[in-house]
C-alpha cells in the first residue's frame, strides 16, 4: 500500500510540473519578444532615414540640375558667410565670388564697408552684376542690422557655445533672414542645423523631398538626422535659389523644378513633380 501512495505521488508531482514549464515558457517567449522589439523599431527608423534621404536627395538633385552644383567650403568668418548668401542668390559663383574678393580688397574691414554708400558698393560690385542695386543695398541693410545689434563689426568672438543663441537672435531684432542666419552658423561652425524657411519647406513637400503632412518644426531634425553638413548646404542653396526665381516672378505658391524655363505643351501643363 505504501508503494502505491508513493507512486502516486509521484504522478500527481509530474502533473504540477506541466503548468509550471508552460508558464515558463511563455515568460521565455516574451522576454524573447520584448528583446526583439527594440531591435525591429530601429530596424524600421533606420528604414525610414533611409527613405527620407533618398526624398531629400531626389529634390535636391533635381534642383541642382537647374542651378548647377557648387563647390561647398568653410567660411570662418560669421559675417562674410552673411554677405556670400547676398552675393551668390541668382549669380554665378565665379561672379558672386569675384564680387567678394572686390569687395573684401576695397575696404580695410567690415566697419569700413559699413560707412560705404549704396552708390560705392553697387560700384564695385559693377553694373553687368546680378540686380546690383538691390544687392548693393542689402548688403548695406545687413551691416548696418549687424551694427546696432551688437554696436560693432568685430563678432567672431561670439562663434562660441555662448554666443550661438545670440547670433540666431538676430532675426528677432533685425531684418536679417533666420534661415540665413542658420547657414552662416552651418559654414562657420559647421553646426548641424538645417536652414529652411516655410516658403522653402512648402517647396521642399511640392517636390516631394517630405511628407504632404510634415511641418517644419517637427521635420527638421529629421532632416538634420538623415543629411550630412554638405547635403544640407546643398539642398539649402537650391530651395532658397528656386524660391527666389518664383518669387520674383510673382508667383507666391511652389513651382515646378522647370518653372519658367520653357514653353510647356497642353499636354504637359499639369505641374511636374519628382517621380518617386
Amino acid at each position: 500500500m505504501a508503494k502505491s501512495v508513493q507512486g502516486s505521488d509521484k504522478g500527481a508531482d509530474k502533473g504540477s510540473d506541466k503548468p509550471e514549464k508552460a508558464d515558463k515558457l511563455e515568460k521565455a517567449d516574451k522576454a524573447v519578444e520584448k528583446a526583439e522589439k527594440p531591435e525591429k523599431a530601429e530596424k524600421a527608423e533606420k528604414a525610414g532615414d533611409k527613405h527620407v534621404l533618398a526624398d531629400l536627395m531626389k529634390a535636391c538633385e533635381a534642383l541642382e540640375e537647374r542651378y548647377g552644383k557648387r563647390k561647398i567650403g568653410r567660411i570662418p568668418d560669421f559675417i562674410e558667410a552673411l554677405m556670400t548668401q547676398i552675393l551668390e542668390l541668382g549669380a554665378t559663383e565665379k561672379s558672386s565670388k569675384d564680387a567678394m574678393a572686390r569687395l573684401k580688397a576695397e575696404y580695410v574691414d567690415w566697419n569700413d564697408m559699413r560707412v560705404a554708400s549704396v552708390r560705392e558698393i553697387e560700384d564695385i560690385l559693377g553694373a553687368k552684376y546680378y540686380r546690383c542695386r538691390e544687392k548693393a543695398e542689402d548688403i548695406k541693410h545687413l551691416l548696418a542690422d549687424l551694427y546696432t545689434a551688437f554696436r560693432r563689426m568685430e563678432i567672431n568672438d561670439l562663434l562660441t557655445a555662448e554666443g550661438i543663441e545670440t547670433l540666431r537672435a538676430l532675426p528677432d531684432t533685425t531684418n536679417i533672414r533666420r534661415d540665413m542666419v542658420d547657414r552662416a552658423l552651418v559654414l562657420a561652425l559647421e553646426l548641424k542645423t538645417f536652414p529652411c524657411d516655410e516658403d522653402q519647406f512648402r517647396l521642399l513637400k511640392f517636390l516631394g523631398g517630405v511628407p504632404k503632412h510634415a511641418n517644419l518644426q517637427n521635420f527638421q531634425k529629421k532632416i538634420e538626422e538623415a543629411l550630412d553638413l554638405d547635403g544640407i548646404l546643398r539642398l539649402s542653396r537650391v530651395l532658397r535659389e528656386h524660391v527666389h526665381v518664383y518669387q520674383l516672378a510673382g508667383e507666391d505658391e511652389p513651382q515646378a523644378v522647370d518653372f519658367g524655363t520653357k514653353k510647356e505643351s497642353s499636354k504637359d501643363k499639369t505641374t511636374k513633380r519628382i517621380k518617386k
